[in-house]
């Protein structure tokens, strides 16, 4: 779970290069939050990741990820969210891996 969170806070941070961006990280043992927004002329980009992680019953453990892109231009707005889900046993090896992506 530890890995997801830095990944995804590095990945953003290191986009985070320009002046009119704003970058908002929160983290938690078992939760993490991303929000990201920066404007292009009249553009604006707003993306966030939401990860959250639990241990199975059996040993192992359960992610999370929720990423949701949003783009505001005049005229044409558009939205995507993409939910992944992997749950893995005691051994680390992946049981099961789901993407679901909503327009």
């Amino acid at each position: 779970m530890k890995t997801i969170a830095y990944a995804l806070v590095g990945l953003l941070a290191a986009a985070a290069a320009r002046a009119d961006e704003k970058v908002e990280t929160k983290k938690d043992k078992n939760d993490a939050s991303i929000e990201k927004e920066h404007k292009a002329g009249k553009t604006t980009h707003k993306t966030t990741v939401k990860s959250k992680g639990r241990a199975r019953a059996g040993g192992g453990k359960v992610s999370k990820t929720e990423t949701t892109v949003q783009t505001n231009r005049p005229g044409n707005d558009s939205k995507t969210t993409t939910t992944e889900t992997k749950e893995k046993d005691a051994q680390g090896n992946v049981v099961r891996e789901e993407k679901k992506v909503d327009k």
